[in-house]
């Protein structure tokens, strides 16, 4: 789980945090996991995302956290569930992504290696 500082610059004219941005703290929280798995970020891009808000992400929350695990791992894609919540756990926005794992140098799609599918399960493991 990555904490994610809420700015300023995140919040609308409601006083909520816009369901743009809320893409974006994904995204951090997401970066954050697939490094700690030795994954760099310029090495996947987001192939499809279904997002569910639950609560509203406010102006009185500081931060958020992010919880992401790997749930179906193929060729070269996978799909993780995410997780955004708040103060004392609170379920706020839940998403699912498709991932697809990226050669930058070619441009393209790439496989997934056995150490990163080994990563991907013993995290699984792990949160389960």
């Amino acid at each position: 789980m990555t904490a994610v500082p809420l700015r300023w610059r995140d919040l609308d004219a409601l006083g909520h945090v816009n369901h743009a941005v809320v893409l974006t703290l994904f995204e951090e929280g997401r970066d954050a996991w697939l490094s700690s798995l030795g994954i760099p970020r310029n090495e996947y891009v987001v192939g499809r995302c279904t997002l569910s808000f639950e609560h509203e992400v406010g102006a009185d929350l500081r931060s958020v956290d992010v919880a992401c695990v790997a749930v179906d791992v193929r060729a070269s894609s996978l799909t993780t569930r995410e997780r955004l919540t708040g103060a004392a756990g609170r379920l706020l926005v839940q998403g699912e992504f498709e991932l697809v794992l990226w050669d930058p140098r070619r441009r393209r799609p790439r496989p997934i290696t056995d150490g990163e599918r080994t990563a991907f399960a013993r995290d699984a493991e792990a949160m389960a």
